[in-house]
């Protein structure tokens, strides 16, 4: 109980301190790209000959988030993302909708690198838990499933409220039940299975506030 409040103690006070930084806190970030699963690689029902989870891969990924900096140094972040996975147009189809809060760490900071005197480049490092509700093209019904959420999102400052930014994230799915196919494997398998995908995708990150450094 001690060590509670002595945790809670530092945070509390980090976050007071915090308040005094002469920096842009708040943030809007917003992201399109690529989802590409990984695993797992086989269906529950034979579809035909040939086709893999990779096959379900395409240009149809979005993420919109809101990030809060309590430091330079650490923040967190609130996140919504949509992926489609589809096999070439077919009914072979689902759609993820993902919840996530996650810690975002600037790594820049964190080991004092400048890439260059003006700051214009910066890499973050983010992760956290979400959660996911997946539906399919040809059955009714909802999966949930329970999500860990890591990747590196590199930054190109482009104004002084606008940055570029990439991100190349890995998505851990527990409890998965429905495949990227959209079929169901209860019967099968009723706890689950671990699966996972990757995004990389490409967006703009929104800085609010009025001074100058952010």
């Amino acid at each position: 109980m001690k060590n509670f409040f002595l945790v809670t103690f530092i945070l509390f006070t980090s976050f007071v301190f915090a308040q005094n930084d002469n920096f842009n806190k708040f943030s809007l970030e917003t992201s399109f790209g690529l989802s590409y699963p990984i695993a797992p690689t086989s269906f529950s029902e034979p579809i035909f000959e040939g086709v893999g989870a990779s096959d379900f891969a395409g240009p149809k990924h979005f993420d919109i988030g809101f990030r809060y900096m309590v430091s330079k140094l650490y923040g967190f972040k609130l996140s919504y993302a949509y992926d489609r996975f589809q096999y070439d147009g077919s009914s072979l189809a689902s759609s993820f909708y993902r919840f996530g809060l996650e810690a975002v760490f600037n790594v820049s900071e964190l080991f004092n690198v400048r890439f260059n005197r003006r700051g214009t480049f910066q890499v973050q490092l983010h992760g956290g838990l979400g959660g996911t509700f997946a539906t399919s093209k040809t059955k009714t019904g909802i999966d949930r499933v329970g999500n860990i959420m890591l990747g590196v999102r590199p930054m190109f400052k482009l104004t002084r409220g606008l940055a570029l930014t990439t991100d190349l994230s890995y998505i851990f799915n527990f409890k998965q039940h429905y495949d990227y196919a959209g079929r169901s494997f209860y019967s099968t398998k009723p706890e689950g299975l671990i699966g996972g995908f990757l995004n990389f995708s490409v967006g703009l990150n929104f800085n609010l506030g009025d001074r100058r450094v952010h």
